[in-house]
């Protein structure tokens, strides 16, 4: 009887969920305390089995099921809310974007079409700089002259005048039975022999006098090429020019070996003027760096004519154009400028006791374009501090 009400008393304290057990002041204490804090009871180790603890057991366990499973769902609904806000945050951030690069990419088609402007503006003031260049140039050779004596003897003053004659009035092959100039202005405008004869015409490294063909020979040799210690070079590229130019004209075309000939020749006589001390210390010493530029650009000419050889493997590019026959092109100035104007030739400097005929040229050009001169929209620089912004 005893027992059993000390197995009443400490079961009545596991469901009043105790922490120890004790019996009363008389009895032998016995103590259980649990493993880990819970409130499912715990069995007395002197219990072999249980029933209330297997059924109190089962009923807390499935207590705390159903309070995980609450608690599940509470969190599964959490994470959805969480996943739904970071959802939304990634669609507004993509918006974002989107508007930002439209927005970049708006401002960056502003800015070109406002680069694009300030472009076409300096263009614009290029070309009016180049008017405006233009009309003072024409001023001083129409109303002084005699300021522009050197430009006249060295030929750009004429150079100028074709170049604007070219674009106004000109034509481009002289046909005397559909010429709109008179006979009276062809008779005023005629050239004799004596003068062409003087006046010296240049098309790339050739020079040749306008009242003579273009050949396939160099006439004039810049004037450090033409030294002593250049001649076996000088004279060995001579040969194979003239090889090549036999070779074409009796087959059509230059041959391969010929023309790699030829650019060897070429090279030869460039290395030997390069590596000349002589002539570096005549330069440096005279200060004749003007004559040895010439010298290395008229290198550099031959050169650019061997590759377009190279390219065509017509002898044409080292021979020019067929030249100025004023029997047949026709003795006047008109005649003159339109074969100048047609093969791309410019009037070289004035050779030594040619001035004369320069400066009749000069004079005949001058009324000429003198006729012209009010229409030629070059002349007419514009107010481009009127020009609108964007």
């Amino acid at each position: 009887m005893h027992s059993l009400l000390l197995a009443v008393s400490v079961f009545s304290v596991a469901i009043g969920g105790a922490g120890t057990l004790r019996s009363p002041a008389n009895a032998q204490d016995v103590i259980v305390r649990p493993a880990y804090p819970s409130r499912i009871p715990y069995r007395v180790r002197w219990a072999a089995y249980d029933p209330y603890f297997a059924v109190t057991s089962r009923i807390y366990a499935q207590a705390d099921l159903i309070r995980a499973q609450g608690d599940a769902a509470v969190s599964f609904a959490y994470a959805r809310n969480l996943n739904a806000d970071a959802y939304s945050k990634e669609l507004d951030n993509w918006i974002k974007e989107l508007r930002v690069y439209w927005d970049r990419k708006t401002l960056a088609e502003q800015k070109k079409l406002e680069l694009e402007h300030v472009r076409q503006i300096k263009r614009m003031r290029y070309l009016n700089d180049q008017k405006w260049q233009n009309s003072r140039f024409w001023d001083r050779l129409k109303n002084h002259p005699e300021l522009s004596s050197s430009r006249i003897k060295n030929g750009s003053a004429l150079n100028f005048m074709l170049a604007r004659l070219a674009a106004t009035s000109l034509p481009y092959r002289y046909d005397p039975a559909n010429s709109r100039f008179s006979d009276d202005a062809l008779g005023q405008l005629s050239l004799d022999k004596s003068l062409l004869a003087n006046v010296t015409l240049k098309q790339g490294p050739f020079k040749f006098s306008a009242d003579h063909d273009v050949d396939e020979t160099i006439q004039l040799w810049p004037y450090i090429l033409r030294w002593e210690e250049f001649d076996d070079a000088r004279q060995t590229f001579q040969r194979m020019r003239a090889r090549v130019v036999n070779e074409s004209t009796e087959r059509g075309q230059a041959s391969v070996a010929g023309i790699q000939e030829l650019h060897q020749s070429l090279v030869a006589l460039t290395n030997v003027f390069h590596r000349s001390k002589h002539v570096a210390d005549w330069v440096k010493q005279h200060r004749r760096y003007t004559q040895f530029h010439a010298a290395d650009r008229f290198l550099q000419e031959l050169d650019r004519e061997i590759v377009q050889l190279e390219k065509t493997g017509d002898i044409r590019p080292l021979r020019g154009q067929s030249g100025y026959s004023p029997d047949t092109d026709g003795s006047n100035l008109i005649s003159l400028l339109c074969f100048m104007n047609r093969n791309g030739v410019e009037f070289a400097p004035a050779s030594p006791g040619g001035e004369f005929a320069y400066h009749n040229l000069f004079v005949l050009m001058r009324g000429l374009y003198l006729t012209v001169a009010e229409e030629d929209e070059s002349l007419r620089p514009e107010n481009l501090g009127e020009l609108a912004t964007p």
